[in-house]
């Protein structure tokens, strides 16, 4: 089904006009209204396929509708049908992005060729990549999850740029973002950290800008939800992911692992550890051992050799250099300084 929106102010011509549709093809839907006012409201609740419109009407002439759907960057194809045939009008439509300029009085033979040539125009229109969708989706969970408010909305330039969102319609994309939504939601709470949750949209998505208005105003509560979590600050993340290693320190815990569990990249996580903590991923759980091997040197019933293996290293000699270097002696040395046998 398709929905075309005929304005006019003239009774008779909106219901000649109307009938010509319905002739055409009875899968064309045509939706009446009197002026440019009209089909500016009847576009706040739904969007047609197609809209055709004469130019002279009261309250808002069809030049000044034509420049308002452009101004709302609302995609849909403009046929322009006035009794005036004058170069000026059918130059400034065209600069609206109207589609026709066609004369009235208007037939069949006019009218048919041209709603059928921009509907197929329409439904041939490229489709939107779901691979680069699904892509952008895993950066922005990423990004998110990084607390990188500043990526996050240079990742809404994608969208806003109309890289993703050429000859997509209204209603596909709503139904991407929803999806789309659903999907980050998701993997953020796949993390097991905090539950995260989006809202529907308080009105009708009527326009692309609406619709990606919308999806940034989710992403970015979705960023102050973690945020807040987090108690306002990034460091927090890392102070989870020291807990983690702290946890597991005797297992043989890589970087690349617990950067997944914080959900970021490794070479990312590296970098921002580094940074929050002053130390390598690396010295700070060679610190931690050490700390350990140490607690547990001042409990007499535990072997030197026990020691080492409770702390994830296997080897004894290369235990002994470990500690040796961060203390400055060898394990059974630190044991006699406490004066234990």
């Amino acid at each position: 089904m398709k929905h075309i929106l005929i304005v006019d102010d003239e009774p008779m011509v909106r219901m000649g006009l109307a009938k010509l549709v319905r002739q055409c093809n009875p899968l064309f839907r045509p939706v009446v209204v009197a002026n440019g006012v009209e089909a500016l409201e009847h576009l706040s609740k739904q969007r047609p396929d197609m809209i055709l419109t004469d130019i002279r009407m009261p309250k808002m002439d069809g030049l000044a509708l034509c420049r308002q759907i452009q101004e709302l960057n609302i995609n849909v194809p403009i046929v322009v049908i006035s009794g005036y045939d004058e170069f000026t009008y059918a130059q400034k439509c065209l600069t609206y992005g109207v589609k026709e300029y066609l004369l009235k009085p208007l037939t069949e033979h006019e009218l048919y060729p041209v709603l059928n040539k921009l509907l197929l125009e329409q439904d041939q229109a490229q489709p939107i990549s779901f691979f680069q969708v699904e892509e952008w989706l895993e950066r922005v969970e990423s990004t998110i999850w990084s607390a990188d408010l500043e990526a996050l909305h240079g990742l809404m330039d994608v969208w806003k740029k109309g890289d993703l969102t050429k000859g997509i319609q209204v209603e596909q994309l709503e139904r991407i973002i929803a999806d789309g939504l659903k999907i980050v939601v998701k993997k953020l709470n796949a993390h097991g950290m905090v539950t995260f949750t989006t809202s529907a949209p308080l009105t009708q998505l009527n326009s692309i800008e609406s619709a990606i208005e919308y999806l940034e105003q989710e992403l970015v509560s979705l960023y102050h939800q973690l945020f807040l979590w987090r108690g306002g600050n990034q460091k927090s993340l890392f102070e989870e992911a020291k807990a983690y290693i702290d946890l597991h320190i005797s297992e043989e815990l890589s970087l690349e692992e617990v950067a997944e569990k914080m959900g970021l990249a490794p070479t990312y996580f590296s970098y921002m550890f580094k940074k929050m903590t002053n130390e390598t991923f690396v010295q700070y759980r060679m610190k931690k051992r050490i700390e350990m091997a140490k607690r547990l040197l001042e409990m007499p019933h535990y072997k030197v050799v026990d020691v080492g293996v409770t702390i994830g290293y296997q080897n004894y000699p290369y235990f002994t250099k470990i500690f040796k270097k961060m203390t400055g002696c060898s394990p059974s040395e630190y044991r006699c300084m406490l004066g234990i046998k």
